[in-house]
């Protein structure tokens, strides 16, 4: 079963983890921004990896969870998200894929660590895309 990590602070966030979840994998969503804490709550309930927002906590605390892969959506602060994908390198993750509706952003991000970036205008679009991505993971 496929270990994945999900890195959203939007409602974005609960289609890919609805789709996983429908996927058979398991799924868990980072909460590492005070501000979201509440909401992640709500949406996620227990299914939540809690840290605190700086970047060797984030690291530490994602490399005990053991990730296979880790799909992250763009926060509307686009450097809010560079740096978590690179804790997200930094912690080991297999496979990071980062979805974005700004192609002007991708290399930034594949510089700073994301194996794929994939740009969608919404999680319902970028997951087919993520999900083709996903199943070679899925065997091992």
């Amino acid at each position: 079963m496929l270990n994945l990590l999900l890195v959203s602070f939007s409602r974005e966030g609960t289609t890919y983890y609805r789709r996983a979840r429908q996927s058979g994998m398991a799924i868990t969503a980072l909460d590492c921004v005070e501000t979201y804490h509440k909401r992640l709550s709500q949406w996620y309930g227990d299914n939540l990896l809690q840290t605190l927002g700086r970047r060797k906590a984030v690291s530490r605390a994602v490399a005990a969870g053991r990730f296979d892969a880790a799909v992250v959506h763009e926060d509307t602060d686009y450097v809010h998200t560079a740096l978590i994908t690179q804790s997200l390198r930094e912690a080991g993750v297999y496979r990071i894929v980062l979805v974005t509706s700004d192609s002007t952003r991708a290399a930034l991000y594949r510089r700073l660590g994301a194996h794929r970036v994939i740009v969608a205008a919404s999680a319902e679009e970028a997951w087919p895309q993520v999900l083709r991505v996903l199943p070679s993971l899925q065997t091992a």
